[in-house]
């Protein structure tokens, strides 16, 4: 499938947008609704005896700080040199990397969190982008992953407060699907709407995935 959209070009955008965004990003937080699925991904990893985890697109690490307090070996990479700094004044391994190329040998990891980043992927670019988060994995790895997902139309955000603004590919749920079982077997998969009074064409992904 040809993509119009220039994945370098869009990685530029994203790090002047979220180095711009990096101490508010910080001070906000992360949405409450997550940490019963963190509490839940930490009881599998705990479960199946996983204890090296790799975070994708980690933010200002308020996740891998947590996963480090629940005695996981954690790696938190952002393509965010402000967020990787703010990750870092947390004391945790964090290094600036995106998942077009992780800097890690194959099998390094038992589990991968990686919470809305994917939607910044054009559609070209996500086959390998999945098959090398898999590679890192070690056979029978597990992620949850989540991102933002629409009507199937990829394009900036004009609207975006972030400046600039930043590319999304709001794709359905059966495009997800699709894309995800190339590389992993999905053992769940959640559409989380928007509240009531949210007009937006967007709901929220979230998928429990492993490696064969």
């Amino acid at each position: 499938m040809n993509d119009p959209f220039d994945a370098r070009a869009i990685k530029q955008d994203l790090v002047s947008s979220y180095d711009s965004d990096a101490v508010a990003r910080d001070e906000r937080g992360e949405p409450g609704w997550r940490n019963n699925h963190r509490d839940l991904f930490a009881a599998a990893m705990r479960s199946e005896e996983k204890t090296r985890l790799l975070e994708v697109g980690a933010g200002s690490g308020h996740s891998a700080a947590f996963f480090v307090a629940e005695a996981f070996t954690v790696v938190a990479t952002d393509l965010s040199p402000g967020n990787v700094a703010r990750c870092r004044a947390k004391g945790l391994d964090a290094r600036v990397g995106d998942f077009y190329d992780l800097d890690f040998p194959d099998g390094s990891f038992d589990a991968i969190w990686a919470m809305s980043c994917l939607m910044h992927v054009p559609d070209a670019d996500l086959p390998d982008v999945l098959d090398e988060m898999a590679r890192v994995l070690v056979p029978g790895g597990i992620a949850m992953v989540g991102l933002w997902g629409g009507r199937g139309t990829p394009g900036v955000w004009e609207g975006d407060d972030h400046m600039p603004p930043r590319f999304y590919a709001l794709r359905t749920d059966d495009q997800v699907r699709a894309a995800f079982i190339s590389a992993f077997v999905i053992e769940r998969f959640e559409s989380i709407p928007n509240p009531p009074d949210d007009q937006s064409d967007t709901h929220y992904q979230l998928l429990s995935v492993r490696k064969r």
